[in-house]
């Protein structure tokens, strides 16, 4: 079973298009066998879920072959790739947390580097297992917005969206496996712009399921879009009492205050807000299991 992808930043639109061909082959009893190879570039947010998607596939997938450009490696196993891809994947953890499911000797991986003077990484791939995992995590990203130099009111707000999302995942999703988190910044090749990207993602019960435990918001709860639609509205949350359902909404909100954007997927639904506009659009996409957001933020103004 063979799956190509033809886009050349691997993010959320790709990711959609890998599932919806996955959805269709995926009763095939042969292994995966997943081409990234035109991808020049991959964000937090699709290497969220390639890590969510790899470490889930069915035993008859498996073991996987991936392929990108410069993967798998000729050469030495420590040697540098020319691919940035490769090299993001290598410096964000990714073949740590997958390599278990790949088609290559442990002894080909990519090896992280010890020291790295890249800035961009922020959080490399954090699987998130419970309250203390998070508690590190937040600790080690504080202390480096902090050496960044983020203003004050800038790193609490990316602590709090870290926060709530993280959360998210213990509180609603219901997975086993636990929520996969990964940040990082990069300068926008069409504006020039440098972003914060965060992503976090979960294969648990998703968003309409999981409000769907409150009865007083059953009956709006016709599709996964419509779902996405009344969670990201203040106040709607899966517990009936008051105060819950401040997570996704408050994320809205601090997207909106710099001009950010958010992609939300759930089942067959997206959401995608631009914070500059305030335009917000949900439309139907391939099926995904469980959940996952990226929030985008420009960087020139979190800092001092």
């Amino acid at each position: 079973m063979k799956i190509i992808s033809p886009h050349s930043f691997y993010s959320c639109a790709a990711h959609d298009e890998v599932l919806a061909q996955w959805n269709k082959r995926s009763g095939a009893n042969t292994p995966l066998v997943l081409d990234l190879s035109s991808a020049a570039y991959i964000d937090p947010y699709g290497i969220v879920a390639l890590t969510l998607f790899l470490n889930h596939l069915p035993a008859s997938a498996l073991p996987a072959t991936l392929i990108l450009d410069g993967f798998p490696p000729s050469g030495k196993r420590d040697a540098p790739s020319e691919n940035e891809v490769v090299n993001t994947m290598t410096r964000m953890g990714f073949w740590e947390e997958v390599g278990a499911k790949l088609d290559i000797s442990e002894k080909r991986l990519p090896v992280r580097p010890q020291w790295s003077d890249d800035n961009g990484v922020l959080i490399d791939i954090t699987v998130l297992h419970g309250r203390d995992a998070i508690n590190v995590m937040l600790r080690k990203t504080g202390e480096i917005l902090q050496s960044l130099k983020f203003s004050p009111i800038g790193r609490g707000h990316v602590m709090e969206v870290l926060s709530e999302l993280s959360s998210n995942v213990l509180d609603h999703a219901k997975s086993d496996f636990g929520g996969v988190v990964a940040t990082q910044t990069y300068r926008s090749m069409r504006s020039g712009t440098r972003y914060l990207v965060m992503s976090i993602g979960d294969m648990g019960i998703g968003v309409r399921a999981s409000i769907a435990g409150n009865e007083k918001l059953q009956g709006r709860l016709d599709s996964d879009g419509q779902a996405l639609g009344i969670a990201v509205q203040s106040g709607n949350s899966r517990f009936e009492t008051g105060g819950r359902g401040g997570g996704l909404p408050r994320v809205i909100e601090i997207a909106r205050r710099y001009g950010g954007s958010v992609a939300l997927r759930s089942g067959t639904g997206a959401l995608a807000f631009k914070g500059e506009s305030e335009e917000r659009r949900v439309f139907d996409t391939a099926p995904q299991v469980g959940t996952q957001l990226r929030i985008m933020l420009p960087e020139n103004r979190l800092v001092e």
